[in-house]
């Protein structure tokens, strides 16, 4: 049914313009890892791990018949949709033609849902083997605990080192790394008294938008990044994409707790077919009001372990 609260638009208001109130944004993520387009419902991808040569000390000894790792992984992309009734007398009656608005509001709505996928690959379970079928959870050694401090330089630090650690080399373009932070998070770096003035006025930098790398990293800002539950990301989103936790669980201090993500461009993974795609039509059911209606169907799966970190970080907690 058309939108009863659109009488507010109506000629006898003050505005002349439809705004658009504040909102989290979505596409965040969009350019920072592998992207591709998908046919079926599911899509699989073959992966070959390293092999390793050995001294030769016989020159007439067999050939060597050694041993490499074969994986697959598979990636399942889900549809999403939003439609928007607007009554054809409203339209008349207002200083604006609001289609452009609503579709542009339906986009956003959409790029949020592409950003959880995103999330939920990075975090979640990456369903691997022949069928991929089989679970494969991101290890702790992969998750930097909370501790009851937001993101410091030694998180930061502790997150490139094991990128190193784990042979990911991050000179090669395909490894460019990326952290995703929420914006309480950076202003909580700047409370830090364990930074440098350098430190400091490269965080500033970053609060101000001036710049989008520290580090080492290419920071991301979104506000749906997950919650946590005792260091697990609790991978559950509202109906207005507000970030929860599961139902009976407790969120760790009062909701503080929040998953960041490091990872490289290489290490995840997202399909999406089609694109957000809108249209515009009058509906003869609807007594020839105009609809909007827009779709879109997108997926992710973590194609690595070791080039995805989850560093736990509590919010709003002065740093020492």
């Amino acid at each position: 049914m058309a939108s009863t609260s659109i009488s507010t638009a109506f000629v006898k208001q003050y505005g002349s313009t439809l705004d658009l109130l504040a909102q989290t944004m979505g596409g965040k993520f969009t350019g920072t890892c592998l992207e591709e387009s998908i046919e079926g419902e599911e899509k699989y991808y073959d992966q070959l791990g390293s092999v390793f040569a050995s001294e030769v000390t016989d020159r007439y000894a067999d050939s060597p018949e050694n041993d490499i790792t074969h994986a697959r992984r598979r990636v399942v992309a889900t549809p999403y949709d939003v439609g928007l009734m607007l009554d054809k007398f409203d339209k008349v009656q207002m200083l604006v033609n609001p289609e452009s608005e609503y579709v542009q509001q339906q986009v956003h709505a959409l790029n949020r849902k592409k950003d959880i996928e995103f999330i939920k690959g990075a975090l979640g379970d990456a369903q691997v083997g022949k069928s991929g079928g089989t679970p494969t959870s991101l290890p702790s050694t992969q998750i930097i605990a909370q501790g009851n401090t937001s993101l410091t330089i030694a998180k930061l630090s502790e997150a490139r080192g094991l990128f190193g650690e784990n042979g990911i080399d991050l000179d090669d373009p395909l490894n460019k790394a990326y952290i995703a932070v929420t914006p309480k998070v950076i202003q909580d770096m700047l409370g830090s008294n364990k930074t440098t003035s350098v430190d400091f006025n490269t965080i500033k930098a970053l609060v101000k938008g001036e710049i989008t790398s520290f580090y080492g990293f290419e920071f991301i800002i979104s506000n749906l990044l997950p919650l946590t539950v005792s260091d697990v990301a609790s991978l559950n989103w509202s109906s207005t994409d507000s970030p929860t936790v599961a139902a009976g669980a407790t969120a760790d201090d009062t909701g503080a707790g929040r998953a960041c993500i490091a990872y490289v461009k290489s290490g995840i993974r997202q399909v999406t077919n089609p694109s957000i795609m809108t249209e515009i039509s009058k509906r003869d059911d609807k007594r020839f009001n105009y609809y909007a209606y827009s779709c879109m169907r997108t997926g992710a799966v973590r194609m690595e372990e070791k080039k995805v970190i989850q560093i736990n970080c509590q919010e709003g907690v002065a740093l020492s």
